[in-house]
């Protein structure tokens, strides 16, 4: 058994902020937070905050080193969209513990049309997207994502680069992805598009809002009353783009809105690990300390129906990142990174 102690941990789904307490870990396993058993090996982390592994809910892992995610702080990642042939290996190689990069849950395919975004997209490999004709077609398009291991569906609605699913297909979607347990996020380009996946019943947009466009206060609500939840993905955005982005996810969260943490990891700005640019700009939303880090992981485990991991306590995964100085205060120190563990092995 390994015991840590920082000088505080954010302990708990509350991430109540505790001096001088412990975390024990056997295996990849949380057995203790508290005083430590006699034979654990302490590790003394002077400093520092121990908080839980970060999950990015929004990344393009192919695009980006493994190893690297994992020594920066995110412990868990979720793909939206890639090619079948080499996420669902890639998925399945980060179930073991000796994987070099994060645990990673998947997607699977975008759905869209035939000329819609990403089939002609730069980054995308071939079958990233995934073609939709007719509702019909629909639900034989998410059973495919299911029965590959998917754990939610996305969808592309980038009125920018080409046409997008119609509302009969985009409800059909909805309807079989919600009838097979899984939630459908989206991302979403022009206000025409987002009223599109509000009245399709979307879950999420992947982005905040993927044009430079102020949400109508109405529209916001629409978004808080119907539940859907949005990934931010400020590090990829730029400018006025992201002064934009800010103020709706500003409008968004004063309206009650709920976040949870990604990047777009492989995108232009993000970094691999958890990410300055993106803990800024939630910052400048207005976001604190503690609902950055939950947003992170209590919030978004349970979004991801992740049930034993986003939280130190006793039977949850040992993902653990060490940090110096007080996130809570400062979310800046969120990135300076002292140690991190991923299901109890240390990885920096």
């Amino acid at each position: 058994m390994i015991t840590l102690r920082p000088d505080t941990l954010l302990s708990g789904p509350q991430l109540d902020p505790v001096s001088g307490a412990t975390v024990t870990f056997d295996g990849s396993r949380v057995a203790a937070v508290g005083a430590p058993p006699d034979d654990a090996d302490v590790v003394d982390l002077p400093g520092t905050t121990l908080l839980p592994g970060f999950i990015d809910a929004h990344v393009h892992i192919a695009l980006s080193d493994p190893a690297a995610v994992v020594k920066a702080g995110v412990t868990t990642a979720r793909d939206l969209a890639w090619s079948p042939g080499q996420i669902w290996p890639l998925v399945e190689r980060s179930q073991d513990e000796l994987f070099e990069g994060p645990r990673l849950i998947a997607a699977g395919q975008m759905l869209t049309v035939e000329g819609g975004y990403p089939t002609k997209a730069g980054w995308a490999p071939l079958q990233t997207g995934r073609v939709v004709s007719g509702p019909d077609d629909a639900a034989q398009a998410v059973q495919e994502q299911v029965d590959a291991g998917a754990c939610d569906v996305k969808v592309a609605l980038n009125e920018a680069v080409g046409p997008t699913l119609d509302t009969d297909d985009l409800r059909a979607i909805v309807g079989a992805a919600h009838d097979l347990g899984l939630k459908v996020t989206g991302h979403v380009t022009g206000l025409g598009q987002l009223d599109k996946a509000l009245d399709a019943g979307l879950d999420e947009l992947a982005h905040m809002l993927m044009s430079n466009e102020r949400i109508p206060e109405s529209t916001i609500g629409r978004m808080v009353d119907q539940g859907m939840v949005v990934v931010p993905t400020l590090s990829c955005r730029f400018g006025s783009d992201q002064d934009s982005a800010v103020d709706n996810l500003k409008a968004f969260l004063r309206a009650g809105g709920r976040v949870v943490y990604g990047t777009d990891l492989g995108n232009e700005g993000p970094v691999p690990g958890i990410d300055p640019r993106e803990v800024a700009a939630m910052a400048r939303a207005g976001m604190s300390g503690n609902q950055i880090i939950a947003s992170a992981t209590v919030q978004s485990a349970r979004w991801l129906g992740l049930p034993d991991t986003g939280v130190i306590a006793p039977g949850a995964r040992a993902d653990l990142v060490a940090v110096v100085g007080d996130p809570l205060a400062d979310p800046a120190r969120l990135t300076n990174i002292a140690g991190v563990w991923r299901g109890g092995r240390r990885i920096t």
